[in-house]
């Protein structure tokens, strides 16, 4: 017989989430603008990442979420009362705002960035990708398949990024 999974205490803490976020993006908005910033633009974006997916997470649970790999829910002890449908696992920003989309209808992915790209507006959702990519791919030395620039303007789009979501996830 398999032991019954419990939730960690941090699934459904909103407020540590958010903390975390807060602190990645300190961290990031200091590697980002450096006086070395192109070399430590690499660490920089991991940590916006790392921020925007802490953040999501925390608005989330703020929803009822909690954080927990949906397909271990059926070990998971029933007094979590938990679902699937309920949790909130993975690193895609993408996929964390679109649930995020679907539980809040005051999130708008597709709400305009005060940012243009290429010369067009930037869409929150667009900006997520950009960053998606950070994670997948800059973590380890790898190919860059989905990669497409870096640089120190990209605090820009992270700040950008992060008040859109903050109101969401903040205590």
């Amino acid at each position: 017989m398999k032991a019954t999974l419990q939730l960690d205490k941090y699934a459904r803490d909103a407020e540590s989430w958010w903390q975390n976020a807060r602190i990645n993006f300190d961290a990031s908005r200091v590697l980002f603008t450096h006086e070395n910033s192109i070399m430590l633009c690499f660490p920089a974006a991991t940590l916006g990442h790392h921020a925007l997916e802490a953040l999501l997470k925390a608005a989330l649970i703020r929803t009822g979420c909690a954080v927990f790999d949906p397909m271990k829910t059926r070990h998971l002890d029933p007094a979590s009362g938990i679902t699937a449908a309920e949790c909130v696992w993975g690193h895609s920003l993408v996929e964390l705002a679109q649930k995020l989309d679907l539980r809040r209808t005051d999130f708008d992915l597709a709400a305009s960035l005060d940012i243009t790209r290429f010369g067009d507006p930037m869409s929150i959702q667009a900006g997520l990708e950009l960053f998606d990519p950070f994670f997948s791919e800059m973590r380890y030395p790898q190919a860059l398949d989905k990669f497409e620039s870096l640089g120190p303007d990209d605090i820009v789009l992270l700040s950008l990024l992060f008040s859109e979501i903050e109101p969401f996830a903040r205590p």
